[in-house]
Protein backbone atom coordinates (compact mmCIF):
# COMPACT_ATOMS: atom_id res chain seq x y z
CA UNK A 1 0.00 0.00 0.00
CA UNK A 2 0.92 3.49 -0.41
CA UNK A 3 0.23 7.34 -0.32
CA UNK A 4 0.15 9.35 -3.57
CA UNK A 5 2.77 11.34 -2.44
CA UNK A 6 4.49 13.74 -5.46
CA UNK A 7 7.02 11.94 -7.53
CA UNK A 8 10.63 12.98 -6.60
CA UNK A 9 12.59 10.46 -8.56
CA UNK A 10 15.12 13.28 -8.84
CA UNK A 11 15.80 14.77 -5.30
CA UNK A 12 19.62 15.25 -6.05
CA UNK A 13 19.68 16.21 -10.15
CA UNK A 14 22.87 18.52 -10.50
CA UNK A 15 24.56 17.68 -7.68
CA UNK A 16 26.01 13.87 -9.00
CA UNK A 17 29.25 15.03 -9.24
CA UNK A 18 29.63 15.69 -5.47
CA UNK A 19 29.02 11.77 -4.54
CA UNK A 20 31.91 8.49 -5.03
CA UNK A 21 32.11 7.40 -8.44
CA UNK A 22 29.47 4.25 -8.43
CA UNK A 23 27.18 5.78 -6.37
CA UNK A 24 23.52 6.09 -6.56
CA UNK A 25 22.56 10.07 -5.82
CA UNK A 26 19.59 10.12 -7.54
CA UNK A 27 18.40 6.99 -5.48
CA UNK A 28 18.67 8.66 -2.03
CA UNK A 29 15.05 9.14 -0.46
CA UNK A 30 14.33 13.13 -0.76
CA UNK A 31 12.61 14.64 3.07
CA UNK A 32 8.69 14.04 2.64
CA UNK A 33 6.38 16.87 4.11
CA UNK A 34 4.62 15.68 7.05
CA UNK A 35 1.39 16.15 4.72
CA UNK A 36 2.49 13.99 2.18
CA UNK A 37 3.66 11.20 4.92
CA UNK A 38 0.66 10.66 7.04
CA UNK A 39 -1.90 12.41 5.32
CA UNK A 40 -4.65 14.60 6.27
CA UNK A 41 -6.00 13.93 10.19
CA UNK A 42 -7.60 15.86 12.96
CA UNK A 43 -4.55 16.26 14.68
CA UNK A 44 -2.85 17.96 11.18
CA UNK A 45 -5.50 20.30 10.68
CA UNK A 46 -5.31 21.41 14.46
CA UNK A 47 -1.88 22.46 14.34
CA UNK A 48 -2.41 24.30 10.99
CA UNK A 49 -5.25 26.46 12.26
CA UNK A 50 -3.43 26.97 15.39
CA UNK A 51 -0.01 27.95 13.63
CA UNK A 52 -2.13 30.55 11.17
CA UNK A 53 -3.84 31.74 14.79
CA UNK A 54 0.02 32.07 16.68
CA UNK A 55 1.44 34.24 13.82
CA UNK A 56 -1.56 36.62 13.67
CA UNK A 57 -1.89 37.30 17.03
CA UNK A 58 2.13 37.59 17.80
CA UNK A 59 1.86 40.99 16.11
CA UNK A 60 -0.89 43.69 16.87
CA UNK A 61 0.16 45.40 13.77
CA UNK A 62 -1.78 42.92 12.19
CA UNK A 63 -5.10 43.36 14.43
CA UNK A 64 -7.70 44.00 12.47
CA UNK A 65 -10.18 45.06 15.04
CA UNK A 66 -9.25 48.43 17.08
CA UNK A 67 -9.95 47.70 20.80
CA UNK A 68 -8.36 44.35 20.28
CA UNK A 69 -5.32 45.83 19.30
CA UNK A 70 -4.82 48.58 21.77
CA UNK A 71 -5.44 46.26 24.37
CA UNK A 72 -2.71 43.15 22.89
CA UNK A 73 -0.51 46.47 22.54
CA UNK A 74 -1.52 47.56 26.59
CA UNK A 75 -1.23 43.41 28.19
CA UNK A 76 0.73 41.75 25.53
CA UNK A 77 0.61 39.63 22.09
CA UNK A 78 0.97 36.15 21.75
CA UNK A 79 4.11 34.70 22.77
CA UNK A 80 5.68 31.40 23.92
CA UNK A 81 5.44 30.34 27.82
CA UNK A 82 2.64 31.42 30.55
CA UNK A 83 2.94 34.93 30.41
CA UNK A 84 1.71 35.37 26.85
CA UNK A 85 -0.65 38.34 26.49
CA UNK A 86 -3.08 35.71 24.79
CA UNK A 87 -3.49 32.05 24.85
CA UNK A 88 -3.47 29.70 22.18
CA UNK A 89 -4.09 26.18 22.13
CA UNK A 90 -5.66 22.93 21.53
CA UNK A 91 -8.54 21.31 23.95
CA UNK A 92 -5.98 18.43 24.67
CA UNK A 93 -3.49 20.88 25.97
CA UNK A 94 -5.56 23.29 27.21
CA UNK A 95 -5.00 24.72 30.96
CA UNK A 96 -8.13 26.68 31.93
CA UNK A 97 -6.24 28.05 34.77
CA UNK A 98 -4.12 30.42 32.16
CA UNK A 99 -7.79 31.47 30.47
CA UNK A 100 -9.14 33.10 33.81
CA UNK A 101 -6.54 36.36 34.02
CA UNK A 102 -6.28 37.20 29.94
CA UNK A 103 -7.94 36.22 25.96
CA UNK A 104 -7.70 33.02 25.19
CA UNK A 105 -8.42 30.80 21.90
CA UNK A 106 -9.01 27.21 22.43
CA UNK A 107 -8.93 24.70 19.00
CA UNK A 108 -11.07 21.75 19.36
CA UNK A 109 -11.51 18.81 16.55
CA UNK A 110 -14.72 17.71 15.39
CA UNK A 111 -16.19 14.74 13.70
CA UNK A 112 -14.64 13.53 10.63
CA UNK A 113 -17.36 11.42 8.30
CA UNK A 114 -16.30 9.26 5.30
CA UNK A 115 -17.51 10.64 1.91
CA UNK A 116 -17.44 7.61 -0.97
CA UNK A 117 -16.93 9.02 -4.59
CA UNK A 118 -16.57 5.25 -6.27
CA UNK A 119 -17.74 1.94 -5.53
CA UNK A 120 -15.62 0.53 -3.16
CA UNK A 121 -13.34 3.86 -2.67
CA UNK A 122 -11.69 2.43 -6.15
CA UNK A 123 -10.77 4.93 -8.63
CA UNK A 124 -8.26 3.28 -11.36
CA UNK A 125 -5.77 0.24 -12.11
CA UNK A 126 -3.16 -0.66 -13.64
CA UNK A 127 -3.17 -3.09 -15.80
CA UNK A 128 0.68 -3.58 -16.25
CA UNK A 129 1.05 -4.33 -13.18
CA UNK A 130 -1.84 -4.94 -11.18
CA UNK A 131 -1.78 -1.94 -8.68
CA UNK A 132 -5.76 -0.37 -7.81
CA UNK A 133 -6.29 3.07 -7.27
CA UNK A 134 -8.79 4.05 -4.43
CA UNK A 135 -9.83 8.06 -3.17
CA UNK A 136 -12.61 9.39 -1.08
CA UNK A 137 -13.36 12.16 1.00
CA UNK A 138 -13.15 12.76 4.76
CA UNK A 139 -15.76 16.05 5.72
CA UNK A 140 -14.66 17.16 9.11
CA UNK A 141 -14.58 20.26 11.28
CA UNK A 142 -12.72 22.24 14.01
CA UNK A 143 -14.74 24.65 16.64
CA UNK A 144 -12.09 27.85 17.49
CA UNK A 145 -13.25 29.02 20.99
CA UNK A 146 -12.41 32.88 22.04
CA UNK A 147 -12.58 32.86 26.16
CA UNK A 148 -12.64 36.57 27.21
CA UNK A 149 -13.54 38.16 30.98
CA UNK A 150 -15.53 40.57 29.76
CA UNK A 151 -19.11 39.49 26.25
CA UNK A 152 -18.03 42.18 24.36
CA UNK A 153 -14.09 41.72 24.26
CA UNK A 154 -14.82 37.47 23.66
CA UNK A 155 -17.55 38.46 20.75
CA UNK A 156 -14.57 40.98 19.43
CA UNK A 157 -12.16 37.98 19.33
CA UNK A 158 -14.65 35.59 18.11
CA UNK A 159 -15.18 38.09 15.06
CA UNK A 160 -11.76 38.56 14.65
CA UNK A 161 -10.83 34.61 14.90
CA UNK A 162 -13.45 33.96 11.98
CA UNK A 163 -12.53 36.93 9.58
CA UNK A 164 -9.04 35.51 9.90
CA UNK A 165 -9.69 32.17 9.08
CA UNK A 166 -12.46 33.52 6.24
CA UNK A 167 -9.90 35.62 4.52
CA UNK A 168 -7.28 33.13 4.70
CA UNK A 169 -9.39 30.17 3.30
CA UNK A 170 -8.18 30.28 -0.39
CA UNK A 171 -4.37 29.82 0.87
CA UNK A 172 -5.64 27.12 3.79
CA UNK A 173 -7.55 24.90 0.96
CA UNK A 174 -4.42 25.78 -1.51
CA UNK A 175 -1.65 24.71 0.95
CA UNK A 176 -3.24 21.79 2.83
CA UNK A 177 -4.90 20.30 -0.71
CA UNK A 178 -7.97 20.66 0.33
CA UNK A 179 -11.25 20.49 -1.41
CA UNK A 180 -13.06 22.84 0.24
CA UNK A 181 -12.91 25.51 3.47
CA UNK A 182 -15.30 27.75 4.91
CA UNK A 183 -16.13 29.19 8.44
CA UNK A 184 -19.93 28.45 9.01
CA UNK A 185 -21.03 29.82 11.98
CA UNK A 186 -19.69 32.22 14.64
CA UNK A 187 -21.75 30.74 17.75
CA UNK A 188 -23.96 33.10 20.61
CA UNK A 189 -22.11 34.28 23.73
CA UNK A 190 -22.53 31.95 26.75
CA UNK A 191 -20.34 31.69 29.81
CA UNK A 192 -18.07 29.04 30.76
CA UNK A 193 -18.21 26.74 33.12
CA UNK A 194 -14.21 25.61 33.20
CA UNK A 195 -13.16 29.25 34.58
CA UNK A 196 -15.11 31.75 36.67
CA UNK A 197 -16.18 34.91 35.14
CA UNK A 198 -15.46 34.24 31.77
CA UNK A 199 -17.50 33.84 28.97
CA UNK A 200 -17.38 32.19 25.33
CA UNK A 201 -17.94 32.14 21.83
CA UNK A 202 -17.91 29.13 19.19
CA UNK A 203 -16.25 30.03 15.48
CA UNK A 204 -17.15 26.27 13.45
CA UNK A 205 -15.38 25.95 10.61
CA UNK A 206 -15.91 22.67 8.41
CA UNK A 207 -13.86 21.86 5.46
CA UNK A 208 -13.45 18.53 3.05
CA UNK A 209 -10.35 16.73 2.22
CA UNK A 210 -9.56 14.02 0.09
CA UNK A 211 -8.13 10.93 0.92
CA UNK A 212 -5.90 8.85 -2.02
CA UNK A 213 -4.01 5.79 -2.08
CA UNK A 214 -2.98 2.73 -4.43
CA UNK A 215 -2.64 -1.30 -3.30
CA UNK A 216 -0.42 -3.72 -5.13
CA UNK A 217 -1.31 -7.62 -4.96
CA UNK A 218 2.06 -9.61 -4.20
CA UNK A 219 2.01 -11.40 -7.68
CA UNK A 220 1.81 -9.10 -11.12
CA UNK A 221 -0.96 -10.33 -13.44
CA UNK A 222 0.49 -12.10 -15.73
CA UNK A 223 2.24 -15.12 -13.23
CA UNK A 224 -1.29 -15.86 -12.77
CA UNK A 225 -0.67 -17.67 -16.40
CA UNK A 226 0.20 -21.15 -16.05
CA UNK A 227 0.98 -23.41 -19.15
CA UNK A 228 2.30 -26.62 -19.54
CA UNK A 229 6.06 -26.63 -22.02
CA UNK A 230 5.72 -29.75 -23.56
CA UNK A 231 2.07 -28.97 -25.02
CA UNK A 232 3.27 -25.48 -25.88
CA UNK A 233 6.39 -26.53 -27.63
CA UNK A 234 5.22 -30.20 -28.50
CA UNK A 235 4.53 -28.87 -32.02
CA UNK A 236 8.06 -27.67 -33.32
Amino acid sequence: MSTTCPDSSSPNLGVEHLYPSGSSPADRIPKLSALCSYGQTPRMLTGIIRQILLQHFVDPNQIANDHLREYLEREGTWSSGVDSGIYIESVARWRPELTESRPAIVIKEGDWTWRRVGIGDLSGNDPRDGRHYYAGLWKGAHTIFAIGNEGAETQILAAEVAKLLTWYGPIITDQMNLHRWMVIKIGALNALKEATENYIVPVDVAYVAEEAWSLQVDAPRLKRIVFDADELLGGL
